[in-house]
């Protein structure tokens, strides 16, 4: 009798089909009429935001207190993966792996510009602040804290993590469906339930990977366009998602060991170089001072900041949409911590996860930022111009072309992004190919299969009906992984519930041996 082979096999699962088919329907529409894809993933959008944001709010701030209590508790001793457990990368390649692959490349797109967004037009929080004033730097970070600090960090790596580490000690896969068991049973999670988990969750990451990185390669493109015989065109745009794509298709199918954590290491000391420069050059006195004011009103105003009236029209567009955003990107990431963290203790894991990588996210937002609410607090117009004439990604290089040694600053950059991107992309990758597959280490070609299909739907979508049309495409896939975060929210709220109660299984078990001994 023929027999598939098993890379065959794969694409037969209903996971795989219920991955597969949502992306392959959207780009069919797309290609199809653009104009009618944008209005059904926008409507799409205003659902899920009007209809799941309040939960999503009281969950993203559930998460961060749950974990904590877990870390600080008895149950912060536990090792994952089990007493015996050895860390597979030493705590330095941990940590640049972590802060690399989990928000980073949204991060360091952002850093430049949301401070700046907040700044010229105060949110809601602090709608008693006037815009372009020395006190509206204060509130524009604080808020940019807000969106990248302790709930953003925690609500993807803290809770799902944990309790992806304790199944897989019990001999369960590292796929979502696993974080149905705690409440359910292995035959409930091994059915249909479990296909759609782990199908719409690896369908929220990957919309959510496919649009930064198209909207990175328009800005790339618009950016090296300005160089002499270069012309931002969709050769150049093609050119540039294939490079990247290169990257991090080598990245994911080298694994974890060689690939992603080489690009992480090279990541971090760039970014320490970048920031050390930034933060030299630049007004130091004042972004010491300012991170510190804006760092005192975030705290301040941390409880009323989380939980907002989730009918503000601001909150929906912003705090709500990311904490949407970011919540499809929570199963996977959360598999992927998982996986790269046995032999660490719960109480590591929650520490650098939920504070140290904020701390330094915020950090470089203050760095970054700050320069450039700098520059446009003394230089009225000087930065806010770029942004009106060329968007937010415009921001980036209006702040590094205003300062000494910008050709220097520029370069390093673009390659930050690239580097960044190339990391979040490669995790993404291999994290898919896990779900798909079943296997903590996942055939070569199913990781090599995810990274090009990244890449290949963020080129097609690119190309239709050219380039206004392009960025419209990524605008509604973004709009669609908010969509996409409905069906995963289920399993964060289980995992709010499963993480203290198998860590106390666990921890019960130990004493339990300790006594026997």
């Amino acid at each position: 009798m023929f027999k598939l082979p098993e890379h065959l096999r794969i694409w037969l699962k209903p996971s795989a089909l219920i991955a597969a088919v949502p992306l392959i329907v959207f780009l069919s529409l797309a290609i199809i009429n653009l104009s009618y894809a944008e209005k059904l993933t926008n409507l799409g959008k205003s659902f899920a935001i009007n209809y799941f944001g309040g939960t999503w709010l009281w969950l993203t701030l559930l998460t961060l207190f749950i974990s904590v209590l877990v870390a600080i508790s008895p149950l912060g001793n536990i090792k994952l993966g089990g007493n015996t457990a050895k860390p597979s990368l030493g705590i330095f390649e941990w940590c640049s792996v972590l802060i690399c692959t989990l928000l980073a490349g949204g991060g360091v797109f952002w850093s430049a510009a949301e401070p700046l967004l907040h700044f010229l037009n105060p949110p809601s929080y602090f709608s008693n602040i006037e815009g372009e004033t020395e006190l509206a730097v204060d509130s524009a970070l604080a808020t940019s804290f807000l969106h990248w600090g302790f709930l953003a960090w925690a609500l993807v790596g803290s809770t799902v993590a944990i309790t992806f580490s304790l199944l897989a000690q019990r001999g369960y896969s590292l796929r979502p469906r696993s974080l149905l068991i705690p409440i359910s049973s292995e035959k409930f999670a091994n059915g249909i339930a479990g296909d759609l988990a782990d199908g719409l969750s690896v369908v929220a990451a990957i919309a959510g990977t496919v649009g930064p990185l198209g909207f990175l390669s328009l800005q790339l493109s618009n950016a090296a366009g300005r160089l002499p015989n270069l012309d931002d065109s969709a050769f150049l745009q093609i050119s540039i998602v294939l490079f990247l794509t290169s990257i991090f298709s080598i990245s994911t199918f080298s694994g974890i060991q060689k690939g992603i954590k080489f690009l992480s290491e090279l990541n971090i000391w760039l970014t320490i170089f970048l920031a050390f420069g930034l933060f030299l050059i630049g007004p130091t006195f004042w972004l010491v001072k300012h991170f510190s004011s804006g760092f005192i009103l975030y705290f301040k105003n941390f409880i009323s900041m989380s939980i907002p009236d989730d009918n503000d029209q601001w909150v929906k567009g912003w705090t709500i949409f990311y904490w949407g955003w970011f919540l499809g990107y929570a199963p996977l990431m959360g598999l992927f911590t998982a996986g790269i963290s046995k032999g660490r203790r719960i109480k590591e894991l929650i520490f650098i996860i939920a504070f140290v990588c904020p701390l330094v996210t915020n950090i470089w937002f203050t760095i970054l930022g700050g320069n450039g609410l700098f520059l446009e607090l003394n230089n009225t117009g000087l930065i806010k111009s770029e942004l009106s004439t060329g968007g937010s990604a415009a921001v980036l290089f209006a702040i590094l072309k205003n300062l000494p040694l910008s050709g220097l600053f520029i370069f390093i950059a673009l390659l930050l992004i690239i580097l960044f991107m190339a990391t979040s992309a490669d995790s993404i990758s291999y994290a898919t190919a896990m779900v798909i597959s079943g296997k903590e280490l996942p055939p070569k070609r199913l990781r090599l299969f995810w990274a090009l299909m990244i890449g290949f739907l963020t080129i097609a979508l690119l190309q239709i009906g050219g380039r206004d049309d392009a960025q419209t495409s990524i605008d509604a896939l973004q709009s669609f992984i908010v969509l996409t975060a409905v069906p995963v929210t289920p399993l964060l709220i289980i995992s709010l519930y499963s993480a203290p109660k198998l860590a106390y299984k666990e921890y019960k078990l130990l004493m339990k041996n300790k006594k026997q001994k």
